[in-house]
């Protein structure tokens, strides 16, 4: 039974850090765009790291409807962040890339980020600093072997 009560107390504990995190987050797009849905950030974040790359590679990245990744494109390519293009290997798939203007708001939106974190991350004691960081590597890792498991399930 204590390892179960300990289970949960670690899950709401985790809880209660997810939700740090995603309010930083959130914050520090809403600070930089201001006009973006996580969602189409999150497809400009995929299309500056892999560019160039297809529609259907950010569809199949982002877990989402391919006619849902479009809609998001599109405004981001009104919004002149990224650009679109036919593959000239397959006249059927549009090619991404970010713009200028795109990359830097991505690498805005991660400096801003990393700002705040190392803020927090300040705030504690060098020995607890350390096993913080420790623990959120081991965390990522282990979250890397999970997301697998969860994408199948929802599949």
């Amino acid at each position: 039974m204590t390892q179960e009560c300990t289970a949960s107390e670690d899950a709401e504990t985790a809880l209660t850090v997810l939700r740090a995190m995603i309010s930083i987050g959130d914050s520090t797009l809403e600070r930089v765009t201001g006009q973006l849905t996580l969602t189409q950030f999150r497809a400009l974040r995929i299309v500056v790291g892999q560019t160039p790359v297809t529609m259907g590679k950010v569809a199949q990245e982002l877990r989402m409807n391919p006619s849902s990744v479009s809609r998001a494109c599109d405004r981001l390519a009104r919004l002149d962040l990224l650009q679109r293009a036919q593959n000239p290997l397959n006249k059927r798939e549009t090619l991404l890339a970010p713009t200028p203007r795109g990359r830097q708001i991505v690498d805005r939106v991660d400096h801003d980020r990393r700002a705040v974190l190392s803020a927090v991350l300040d705030q504690l004691e060098p020995a607890a600093r350390e096993s913080v960081v420790a623990a959120l590597k081991q965390f990522a890792a282990a979250a890397a072997t999970v997301a697998p498991i969860m994408q199948d399930a929802n599949n």
